[in-house]
């Protein structure tokens, strides 16, 4: 039997991009001399070979071998920080300084769209734009990429920010649209599911979804989510999937 007051909290599952690494970032990039009339910001470097204070680094205190995660966790620590006094003028150089540190990543996504603009190759510049956290940006490209093509991609991770934000109509919408390219898809089919349980409390859609993962995926029979929403534990011959929209 369904337990009516199942309130199992599921998190989504993103799609990252396969996209081979870009080129290494350079975290000593170059910035022009600051002056008094026009603002300009200072070298990035001292005499010495260290990191000054105004240069990228050293805002964000971070060293030239800081991962993306380890950039994200300094960009959020000085943010607060800036906040916390309310030091708007601090807040800016802390995000000019993280766009500067990823600048020549987020360049090498930018040449693949101008050289194809393709689906595929918006879907890694919005993937990368929302592994920095730059939503805003993500939803833009992956908007584009379904625009120019079929992106499973696109519309699974579009689907789940819109989710996040609580826009239930529209991410329904776009996990509908993701499972257009491929109905197999588990992660979307989870992902949907997860929407379906935690977002509108629908059990009945849920055990749809869910009985659908596991006639592709017979191991997921296992998984504690599934087991309680399941009618039972016996092994049903594989129904006509009919999304529950």
């Amino acid at each position: 039997m369904l337990f009516a007051r199942v309130r199992v909290a599921v998190l989504p599952r993103a799609r990252a991009s396969s996209a081979p690494s870009p080129a290494p970032r350079r975290l000593h990039a170059r910035t022009r001399a600051r002056s008094d009339e026009t603002g300009e910001r200072p070298s990035s470097s001292s005499s010495r070979g260290f990191a000054s204070a105004d240069s990228p680094e050293g805002i964000l205190r971070v060293s030239k071998r800081t991962s993306f995660e380890g950039l994200k966790a300094a960009r959020r620590v000085e943010l607060e920080k800036a906040r916390a006094n309310g030091d708007e003028k601090r807040a800016d150089e802390v995000r000019w300084a993280f766009d500067e540190l990823v600048k020549e990543s987020r360049e090498f996504f930018e040449r693949a769209c101008a050289e194809n603009d393709s689906a595929d190759a918006r879907f890694r510049l919005g993937n990368f734009y929302q592994t920095l956290e730059k939503l805003e940006e993500a939803e833009r490209e992956y908007r584009r990429a379904l625009e120019l093509g079929m992106s499973v991609d696109a519309a699974n991770n579009l689907a789940m920010m819109l989710q996040e934000r609580g826009e239930l109509d529209e991410a329904e919408a776009f996990y509908l649209k993701a499972l257009e390219g491929n109905e197999s898809d588990v992660d979307v089919l989870f992902n949907w599911a997860t929407l379906k349980l935690n977002c509108r409390q629908d059990l009945n859609a849920t055990r749809i979804l869910i009985e659908r993962i596991v006639t592709i995926q017979p191991e997921l029979k296992k998984h504690p989510l599934v087991k309680a929403l399941r009618d039972d534990d016996d092994d049903d011959e594989a129904e006509p999937f009919i999304p529950p929209i």
